[in-house]
């Protein structure tokens, strides 16, 4: 099972405060559960968005060198794509 932690203990984990903490759980920016008053966090969950992002930085590096290694024979002028959009029924 995954560590569980404290609204203090994963604001401490993140470097921020209880609050801040609080409120992105409100607003289901990070996912927890809450007990009465006390909010709870697996661990897993507020390292996950930490992941996506490293994930989305190596897409858009991917991306970045595939359209920097593309010639321009690759692509269509905006012109002829215009053009061709405008003949369709």
């Amino acid at each position: 099972m995954s560590e569980i932690l404290t609204t203090e203990e994963a604001a401490q984990y993140l470097k921020t405060s209880p609050d801040t903490i609080k409120r992105l759980a409100r607003a289901g920016r990070i996912p927890g559960v809450k007990f009465g008053r006390a909010w709870r966090f697996r661990k897993r969950d507020i390292e996950a968005p930490f992941d996506e992002a490293v994930a989305d930085q190596a897409l858009v590096a991917e991306l970045d060198r595939r359209m920097n290694a593309a010639s321009e024979e690759d692509f269509i002028p905006w012109e002829q794509v215009r053009a061709e959009s405008e003949r369709l029924p």
